[in-house]
């Protein structure tokens, strides 16, 4: 005999957990950051960016760290200065946050947009 699984409410879901958070060790700096996954609210305004005309990969690639980096909390002038650092580390950051949210790559989408 099958036993009935319970169905899922709307109290169920503020009760349930958002997304996966991971600690991201980097070797190079010996220092760890906390990094959380993207929700489909995230996926849809990230998602937005690569469709407007204005934006490029790069433009992606700092929401996604404001969004997903927990700890240290990043912002503009935090990711300009992130960037001046080892593209290794950037790109080991990337490739975490892409396998935390399911998906393949170095989190480089500059084959998404045309040539300007």
């Amino acid at each position: 005999m099958t036993e009935k699984k319970q169905r899922l409410t709307l109290d169920d879901l503020v009760k349930l957990p958002n997304v996966q958070e991971e600690e991201v060790f980097i070797p190079q700096w010996d220092r760890s950051i906390l990094v959380r996954g993207i929700s489909k609210a995230t996926q849809i305004k990230l998602g937005r960016l690569i469709e407007n005309e204005d934006t490029d990969a790069f433009d992606y690639q700092k929401e996604l760290l404001k969004e997903s980096v927990v700890d240290p909390k990043l912002d503009d002038d935090a990711i300009e200065i992130l960037y001046q650092k080892d593209s290794a580390v950037i790109d080991l950051i990337f490739v975490e946050l892409n396998k935390l949210n399911g998906l393949g790559g170095t989190g480089d989408l500059a084959e998404q947009f045309p040539e300007q």
